[in-house]
């Protein structure tokens, strides 16, 4: 092979991957399509005013995976608390 079969042949790789990303995100999206609730706008003006302002005080500084990392940690000690809480009670009685 010479350098211009090289060049195409590199050319025509880079152009495959980059036509996969597309169809990886693609479907990706159409899952979560399927699998996600359709986006209520009337959601954030449900949400306590508390919790709205702390998510728009935090998204900027944390970025929205770092944030929803952290609220997940936090709801998932919140069940762990909860849990604990409760089987505490339980063996009181």
């Amino acid at each position: 092979m010479n350098a211009d079969e090289l060049a195409a042949r590199k050319a025509l790789l880079v152009a495959q991957a980059e036509l996969e990303r597309i169809r990886l995100t693609l479907a990706v999206h159409d899952v979560r399509a399927i699998v996600s609730p359709p986006r209520d706008p009337a959601r954030a003006a449900r949400m306590h005013p508390a919790a709205l302002r702390i998510v728009k005080m935090t998204l900027p500084l944390l970025g929205l995976a770092r944030l929803s990392r952290v609220v997940r940690v936090l709801s998932i000690g919140l069940v762990a608390f909860r849990l604990v809480r409760s089987w505490n009670g339980r063996s009181r009685r």
